[in-house]
């Protein structure tokens, strides 16, 4: 992983392979995920395909799903739900390096649930958030992978929502390791992230 920032003050975080569905799984082009934290429209994460340029720039959320694709084409459900993690753990990974450089603006939030509320924010979610206890929740209105599904035709949901939750789980271990953080396991009408040793 590198971070290599341009001109727009977008930083690459990573780069994944993506299959073309018309061709069977068989041709291969590769994108690159860039971040942005922009004053006016806020946190921004996007995928572009190498070389191309803003034109062919995709959501996030749409990225998960056609790396799900590219996995669901090139393994069992074990290797494809695998893969999915590793590049949801990368990213994270990667994020969580980018914040750690340019801290988000502050909020009354903890360091950890600022960092997924800006990712969950560029996700597109709309989401409300309660402080119960010691827990954090973030609870979804729907799911922004549904919506990318229907309109790209990008169908491996449930594979790309491993991928998700290995990012957020992995971006709140670099962030705040004291924190917990348990993921929906599957999507279902209002489903929630939960943060848990909130102060």
């Amino acid at each position: 992983m590198d971070n290599i920032t341009n001109q727009n003050q977008s930083s690459r975080i990573c780069g994944y392979t993506i299959a073309c569905s018309d061709m069977y799984y068989s041709e291969l082009e590769q994108r690159d995920v860039f971040v942005r934290d922009d004053p006016e429209k806020g946190f921004q994460i996007w995928a572009e395909i190498r070389g191309a340029g803003t034109a062919t720039a995709t959501p996030i959320c749409q990225a998960f799903l056609e790396y799900a694709m590219y996995c669901h084409g090139w393994g069992s459900m074990d290797e494809s739900i695998y893969n999915m993690q590793e590049f949801g753990n990368q990213l994270g990974q990667a994020i969580a390096g980018f914040m750690q450089k340019h801290p988000p603006a502050k909020t009354s939030l903890c360091k950890g649930a600022c960092a997924l509320l800006c990712v969950l924010e560029a996700m597109k979610v709309q989401l409300s958030v309660e402080h119960i206890g010691s827990e954090l929740r973030f609870i979804f209105a729907d799911c922004p992978l549904t919506e990318v599904a229907r309109r790209t035709g990008l169908r491996e949901i449930d594979l790309a929502l491993y991928g998700i939750n290995a990012m957020c789980q992995s971006l709140i271990n670099a962030i705040d390791p004291e924190l917990t953080l348990y993921a929906p396991p599957e999507i279902s009408p209002n489903f929630a992230f939960v943060i848990d040793h909130v102060n």
